[in-house]
């Protein structure tokens, strides 16, 4: 294992970020890699957390360990302090993050919404990656509207310091004309080659789109 951890990040939120990290953490799972997950902050949470609880159930993890930070409300992380009251600790987070990274062969971090979106004020998912040293994967739509997306979400990266290690366009049908250019034009602004995710029915990819996020995520 070349790489113990990795950020999954988005262009925006419902983008597939969660559907991403769980096909990895599955696939490693089955190529009995010690596979951990770690989301910092779930927001929209009812009653558990919908993300976390879908991915402890491969890994095994109590729901405390992987999501230490809720809001019931569909916001920013920020906005969640702003309206629930309720703050937390930049450094307890850290700090939950490296006794994972210690536990864990490999962790798979999701965030919420985009890169861009405030943990804190002044604080974001780009600065989390910074101050972690976590290198991202980028997940953006398919269709209609992704270029200027997922180029302005690479552009922010890098501008960061970020290394960003590949781009995974989800959710490909074949019915939107824009689908067929959009992947050779991303790589033409970004210089890397997208992966091309099909929509399927449930939650597993074919074996051979898993092998080829895996390869990315950890460089194996």
């Amino acid at each position: 294992m070349k790489r113990k951890s990795v950020l999954i990040t988005a262009t925006d939120t419902g983008v597939g970020k969660t559907f991403i990290s769980y096909n990895i953490v599955l696939t490693l799972k089955e190529m009995g890699i010690r596979v951990g997950y770690f989301k910092p902050v779930e927001t929209d949470v009812k009653d558990v957390p919908a993300d976390g609880s879908l991915l402890c159930s491969i890994t095994g993890q109590d729901l405390e360990e992987a999501v230490p930070i809720r809001y019931s409300l569909p916001l920013s992380p920020y906005a969640g302090i702003l309206e629930e009251g309720k703050d937390f600790s930049l450094d307890a987070l850290k700090e939950q993050y490296l006794k994972l990274l210690e536990r864990y062969d490999f962790l798979v971090v999701e965030g919420a919404g985009g890169i861009a979106v405030p943990i804190k004020r002044d604080y974001n998912y780009a600065d989390l990656a910074k101050d972690w040293g976590l290198d991202i994967i980028i997940v953006s739509r398919a269709g209609l509207g992704t270029i200027n997306h997922t180029y302005l979400t690479y552009f922010y990266a890098i501008s960061k310091g970020l290394n960003v290690l590949g781009i995974v366009m989800n959710g490909f049908e074949g019915r939107d004309v824009s689908e067929r250019t959009n992947p050779i034009i991303v790589e033409e602004l970004t210089g890397i080659k997208p992966i091309k995710v099909p929509k399927v029915e449930g939650l597993v990819l074919d074996r051979s789109v898993r092998e080829k996020l895996v390869t990315l995520a950890t460089n194996l």
